[in-house]
C-alpha cells in the first residue's frame, strides 16, 4: 500500500565477498540470537510479569509498545511501524495463549532470516517491487493480501482453541 523504503533496510554488510555458505551461516546466527533474546526478555520475562500484575490484555500492549519502543533506532523501524507493531502484537498474544514463547522464537526467527538475507544483505535478492498506487492490483498484491487475511482468521480462530488446550492441561 506504501512506497518502502528499501533503501533502508539494506545496510551493506558486504556479505557478497564471503561463500554463500558463511553469509547464509551468519544470518541464520543472527536471526537464531535476535529471536531467542528478544522473545526470552519482552514475552518470557516481562511479559509474564506484567500478566502477573496488570492482567493479560494491558501486559500484551504494554511489552508491545516495548517492543516497538525498542527497535526504533533502526533507520527501517519508523516506516514500518505498523508491521512492527503487528509483529509484536501477534507474538505477544500468541505467548499467552499458549503460555509458551516457542511461536514467537519461531516467528522471530522466520523474520529475521527474510529481514537479514533479503533485506539487509541482499543474498537472497533485491526488493524491486511498487505500491499498488503505481502498479494497480498485481499479483504480487493479491498474494501477500491474501496471506495477511489467511493469518489473521487463523489467529483469531487459533488463539482462543490454543488458550483452551492450555487451561485443560
Amino acid at each position: 500500500l506504501f512506497q518502502f523504503p528499501a533503501d533502508l533496510f539494506n545496510q551493506g554488510f558486504g556479505f557478497e565477498a564471503l561463500p554463500l555458505w558463511t553469509a547464509w551461516a551468519i544470518i541464520i546466527l543472527a536471526a537464531l540470537s535476535a529471536a531467542l533474546t528478544e522473545e526470552v526478555g519482552f514475552r518470557g520475562y516481562a511479559q509474564v510479569a506484567l500478566e502477573e500484575h496488570y492482567r493479560p490484555f494491558p501486559a500484551i500492549i504494554i511489552i508491545t509498545v516495548m517492543f516497538v519502543l525498542f527497535h526504533l533506532n533502526q533507520a527501517w523501524a519508523l516506516p514500518a511501524l505498523l508491521q512492527l507493531f503487528a509483529a509484536g502484537l501477534f507474538a505477544s498474544a500468541f505467548a499467552y495463549a499458549s503460555g509458551s514463547i516457542l511461536p514467537g522464537i519461531i516467528s522471530h526467527f522466520i523474520i529475521d532470516i527474510v529481514n537479514f538475507s533479503y533485506w539487509w544483505s541482499d543474498i537472497a535478492g533485491k526488493f524491486e517491487y511498487q505500491p499498488i498506487n503505481i502498479t494497480g492490483v498485481d499479483l504480487h498484491f493479491v498474494v501477500w493480501l491474501l496471506i495477511l487475511i489467511t493469518s489473521i482468521a487463523l489467529s483469531i480462530w487459533g488463539l482462543p482453541k490454543i488458550k483452551a488446550v492450555r487451561l485443560q492441561s
